[in-house]
């Protein structure tokens, strides 16, 4: 398992998204990839910005946030 996919299982198995969204361990996506094509919103999220600070090619902070605030926008 890549280092990136191991930070997105630590943000998705926190207790607080399993919570307030009802995300159910068992069917949480087990790599980035798999969460980039997620039908939840947080989900994506947080695996957009898992990506940009840990994937390839790293981008600055201000385009990740616009890269998240777009996604969050057009998926409400």
């Amino acid at each position: 398992m890549a280092r990136k996919d191991d930070i997105l299982k630590s943000f998705l198995t926190h207790e607080l998204l399993e919570n307030k969204y009802e995300l159910k361990q068992e069917v949480l996506p087990k790599t980035v990839r798999e969460a980039l094509n997620s039908d939840k919103p947080i989900v994506k999220a947080i695996a957009l910005i898992v990506e940009g600070l840990d994937g390839t090619s790293q981008v600055t902070d201000s385009v990740l946030r616009n890269q998240v605030t777009q996604f969050l926008n057009e998926a409400l």
